[in-house]
C-alpha cells in the first residue's frame, strides 16, 4: 500500500494518476482517513461526507481505466468553504440563524467549473459568521485551530480551508477573501494562496460585501494554485462582473523572465501613517527582510520602495464598504434571528446602518483614487512585495493580537484590505518560521489583471527557500 497519499501536491496526484501507481479511490480513502483522525484537533471541516466522496472517487477511477477522463482535476479532491454554495452540500456560511436556505438546488460557478473538470469535493470547511472578521470562531462551530501549534489561532476567515490543506485533510481548498481571509490563514498556516483581480474568478451569488470580494484557490504549492487557476479563472454567465476569458497558463513559467522583474519591498505598505507600527512583531520584521536578502542573493532586482502614500485612508474607506455590506445582509435576516447573531457581526451591522448612500458613493470614489494612485506605482514596478501580516499566529480564542484593540477587528490586518479595495491581485507565500516554529507569509502584489505575475514570482521564492515540504506534526 502505498504510503502518505496526503501528502502528494496536486500535481504529483495527477501524475500518480497516469503511472497507475494508485486510484483517486485509494486517494480518497487515504484522506477521509486523515480527515476521521485529525479533524477533531483542528476543526477545518464543518461538512465531509465519507460516501459522497467515495461515489466521487469511484467515478473518477472508472474515468481513468476508460481513459474517459473529464478535465485537467479529474480524480483531485479539493474542499469548498462554507461561504460558497454547493449542490448536495450545507452552506451554512458560519451562522446560527435559520432566516438564510442552507441547502443550495445548484453549484456557485467555481464550484461547478471544478466539476466539470472531474474534481472530487471533499466537503466543506470552517467559516467565521459570514466571513466578517480575520479569524475563524463561531457560535456555530467552535475555533479553528492551527496546525502548527492548536492553541493558536489559524487565521480567516478561510481558515477551515487553510487549517485543512496545511493540516493534510486534502491537497486544495476553495476560499474566499474580502479583506484578506485567503491571504490571512495562509500566511499563519504556512500556505499559498492568491487573491485575485476582481473578477477574474467568477461569484455567484455576489458577496453580500459587494466588489470587495473575491474568491482563490489556497494550496502547499504554487503550481497546485495555478492548475486550479486554469480550471477555475474563466468567465461565467451568472457573473456579470467575471472578466473575458485570457489565454494564460497560470502551471507553466518563464524560466529567465524571473531575473527581467523589477520587484519595489514595501515594509508597511503605505500603512504605516494608519496603524501604531510599533505593534508589529519584531520577528515577523526580521524574518521578512532576511528573505529579502536571500532574494536579492538569488537575483532578484528588488529595491525599497517608498512611493505608496495613499490619497486616503484604506481602513475608513474599507470600513464604510464592509458594515454598510453587514448591514444589508442583516436585513435578509428575520428580526427574532438577531439573538443568534454573534456580537462582532451586530456591531457591523449596527454601524453600517448609519453610512447613507452619499458616505457610500464617497468611499468608492476615494476607493478609485487610491486604486489609480497605485496603477501609477506599477507603471514603473512589476510587483510589490512585503510582511503579510504584522504578527505571528496568536491565541485560538482571540480575535485580535495582544496590543490591538478588541473592538477593531480589522486594526491588525493594514496589510490586506487595501488591496481588495484596489482589485488587485494579491498572493501569500511562506518564506520562514519563527524561533517557536510558526510560519511567516510573504505578500505579493501585482498590478491589476496581471495575476500570472504573481504566480511567476511566487514560483521563483518558492524555490529560493524550499519550504513547501514542512508539515506540522498533528
Amino acid at each position: 500500500m502505498k504510503q502518505e497519499l496526503w501528502k502528494y501536491s496536486i500535481l504529483d496526484i495527477l501524475e500518480g494518476y497516469k503511472e497507475k501507481k494508485f486510484s483517486p479511490l485509494e486517494l480518497s480513502k487515504e484522506i477521509i482517513k486523515k480527515i476521521n483522525q485529525d479533524n477533531t484537533k483542528l476543526n477545518a471541516y464543518v461538512f465531509f461526507d465519507e460516501k459522497i466522496i467515495l461515489e466521487q472517487a469511484s467515478i473518477s477511477t472508472i474515468n481513468y481505466e476508460k481513459k474517459s477522463i473529464r478535465g485537467i482535476l479529474e480524480g483531485v479532491p479539493i474542499s469548498i468553504k462554507d461561504l460558497i454554495a454547493t449542490k448536495n452540500m450545507p452552506t451554512c456560511r458560519g451562522t446560527l440563524t435559520s432566516s438564510l436556505p442552507i441547502q443550495s438546488e445548484y453549484d456557485a460557478p467555481v464550484v461547478k467549473k471544478l466539476k466539470q473538470q472531474g474534481a472530487i469535493i471533499l466537503g466543506k470547511t470552517a467559516s467565521p459568521e459570514f466571513g466578517h472578521k480575520g479569524t475563524t470562531q463561531s457560535l456555530k462551530y467552535g475555533n479553528t485551530n492551527n496546525p502548527w501549534d492548536l492553541s493558536l489561532n489559524a487565521g480567516g476567515s478561510s481558515g477551515g480551508s487553510s487549517a485543512a490543506v496545511a493540516g493534510g485533510l486534502g491537497p486544495a481548498s476553495i476560499g474566499t477573501d474580502g479583506g484578506g481571509s485567503i491571504r490571512i490563514p495562509c500566511s499563519f498556516c504556512g500556505l499559498f494562496g492568491h487573491k485575485p483581480s476582481f473578477g477574474r474568478i467568477p461569484a455567484y451569488p455576489i458577496s453580500p460585501f459587494g466588489t470587495i470580494a473575491n474568491l482563490g484557490p489556497i494550496t502547499r504549492t504554487v503550481k497546485d494554485s495555478g492548475i486550479i487557476m486554469n480550471a477555475i479563472a474563466n468567465m461565467d454567465i451568472q457573473d456579470w462582473h467575471s472578466l473575458p476569458n485570457e489565454k494564460q497558463d497560470y502551471v507553466l513559467y518563464e524560466k529567465n523572465l524571473i531575473n527581467k522583474f523589477k520587484i519595489g519591498y514595501s515594509k508597511f505598505w503605505g500603512m504605516d501613517k494608519y496603524f501604531d507600527v510599533n505593534l508589529m512583531d519584531s520577528e515577523v520584521l526580521e524574518n521578512i527582510e532576511d528573505s529579502i536578502v536571500s532574494l536579492k542573493k538569488n537575483g532578484l532586482q528588488i529595491f525599497e520602495i517608498d512611493a505608496i502614500n495613499w490619497p486616503h485612508n484604506p481602513l475608513e474607506v474599507f470600513l464604510v464598504m464592509w458594515q454598510s455590506g453587514a448591514a444589508n445582509l442583516a436585513r435578509k435576516i428575520s428580526k427574532k434571528d438577531y439573538n443568534n447573531l454573534e456580537p462582532s457581526f451586530l456591531n457591523f451591522v449596527e454601524k453600517g446602518k448609519q453610512y447613507t448612500m452619499f458616505d457610500f458613493m464617497d468611499a468608492e470614489a476615494k476607493r478609485a483614487e487610491n486604486s489609480v494612485h497605485l496603477r501609477k506605482i506599477f507603471s514603473n514596478t512589476d510587483a510589490i512585495i512585503g510582511p503579510t501580516l504584522p504578527v505571528l499566529p496568536f491565541n485560538s480564542d482571540e480575535n485580535v493580537p495582544k496590543g490591538f484593540k478588541d473592538d477593531e477587528l480589522f486594526s491588525w490586518l493594514p496589510f490586506t484590505y487595501p488591496f481588495n479595495l484596489t482589485k488587485n491581485p494579491a498572493s501569500t507565500i511562506n518564506v520562514s518560521f519563527s524561533k517557536s516554529g510558526l510560519p511567516v507569509g510573504l505578500q505579493i502584489v501585482a498590478d491589476i489583471y496581471k495575476d500570472k505575475t504573481c504566480f511567476e514570482l511566487a514560483h521563483f521564492i518558492e524555490q529560493s527557500f524550499g519550504l513547501v515540504n514542512s508539515w506540522p506534526k498533528l
